[in-house]
């Protein structure tokens, strides 16, 4: 049994109605043109005992140019009688192809439609009996007339054209519906690679913005280099947070580690996943203590101030000059004259800030480090909000 697809033509959609229009007829040939391949084809609807009909492919041959005459000259309809068809012509000549026209045993009706892509016609045969039988009628003696083969002709004729030209339009409107949806599908998968490429921008983005945070925080401290790991920089690109809080989030982590390896002799301290901490983030600094946004803002150079003053503490504990050479040298990792002098006027602001809100702290190096004093006496009641 054949396997094909009524979008080949419409004119196959007919041999599957044409048994429900005509009952009592014996078969149905469809011959056609391919609207692709451009192959002359044909097809047999036949009725099966215990079945409602089947169809199948018929193997044609023109070799004396009988279908293709009458593809192009049969429009409309004719009636052939047996003795009249060519095909019964044909079968004279070339007994191999009498299976696929056996048993023209009464009259047969030709019905021709216009085919755009050879610009010929296909065919559709009828295989009717002499009598009413055609149309559910049995053991009937009525039989058809010329009046009413002509009847029949012009009905099936224009039934048929119509159901082709609908068949047609719904194919037009799934064609239409198939591109559409091949479309909005072509621009779902574009939209979606989009998103994607801008995430991957996005999360890129972030991890060059933390990696300058953690350059400038290292450039306040002097003792370690702080390196983000792959796998930090990888928590950081898939990021969805506020993105104001990832300076507070490397500030803390930097603060961990700071405290965790105080008493290390390595340079490069690497900050990894573990420590990065998304989960606390704050909802803004206004909700925060007071105490706890000042520490936020000038956690380094509250560092760099207990870095120098106990370093001070360690100068005046040796009897010695709390001299920028001396408190270097007594930092735990040593710093030069000149690296103090310019960490100092890096954070001048900050630290006089700091000196005037705690001036309970850091009473060594206010009084007696004369970097630190020479700032203080040079802006001593600086505000917050110029630090």
């Amino acid at each position: 049994m054949a396997v094909f697809s009524f979008t080949e033509t419409p004119i196959l959609n007919v041999l599957e109605l044409a048994h429900s229009m005509l009952p009592g007829i014996e078969k149905i040939i469809a011959i056609y043109c391919h609207p692709e391949t451009f192959q002359l084809k044909a097809k047999c609807a036949i009725k099966v005992i215990g079945q409602d009909k089947v169809i199948e492919d018929i193997n044609i041959e023109d070799q004396d140019g009988i279908i293709d005459k009458l593809r192009k000259t049969n429009s409309y309809f004719n009636w052939y009688r047996k003795d009249e068809t060519p095909f019964e012509m044909k079968q004279k000549k070339k007994h191999a192809q009498m299976n696929v026209f056996h048993e023209l045993e009464n009259v047969v009706l030709s019905l021709g439609y216009y085919n755009e892509h050879d610009k010929k016609y296909d065919l559709l045969f009828f295989y009717f009996n002499k009598d009413m039988s055609n149309f559910g009628v049995s053991d009937s003696d009525i039989f058809l007339l010329p009046e009413n083969k002509k009847i029949i002709g012009f009905m099936l004729y224009n039934s048929i054209k119509t159901i082709m030209e609908s068949t047609k339009k719904d194919l037009s409107i799934l064609s239409s519906y198939n591109e559409n949806t091949k479309s909005l599908i072509k621009r779902y998968s574009h939209a979606k690679d989009e998103l994607l490429k801008a995430r991957n921008n996005y999360g890129l983005s972030l991890v060059d913005l933390c990696k300058m945070y953690v350059k400038e925080l290292r450039e306040g401290d002097f003792r370690f280099n702080y390196i983000l790991t792959e796998d930090a920089l990888n928590r950081i690109k898939a990021y969805h947070g506020d993105i104001t809080e990832l300076k507070n989030i490397i500030q803390k982590a930097v603060d961990y580690v700071t405290n965790l390896y105080f008493d290390s002799n390595e340079q490069d301290i690497y900050i990894s996943e573990d420590y990065l901490n998304f989960e606390t983030i704050s909802t803004g600094t206004a909700t925060k203590p007071q105490e706890a946004q000042i520490y936020d803002r000038y956690s380094k150079t509250i560092m760099l101030l207990d870095k120098l003053e106990n370093a001070a503490r360690d100068v005046v504990a040796k009897s010695m000059d709390i001299t920028s050479a001396n408190v270097g040298n007594a930092c735990s990792t040593p710093i030069t004259a000149p690296a103090i002098s310019d960490a100092v006027k890096k954070h001048r602001n900050k630290i006089i800030f700091l000196l005037n809100k705690y001036p309970e702290r850091w009473k060594l190096i206010r009084s007696d480090f004369r970097p630190v004093r020479n700032i203080l006496s040079s802006r001593p009641d600086i505000m917050e909000k110029s630090a």
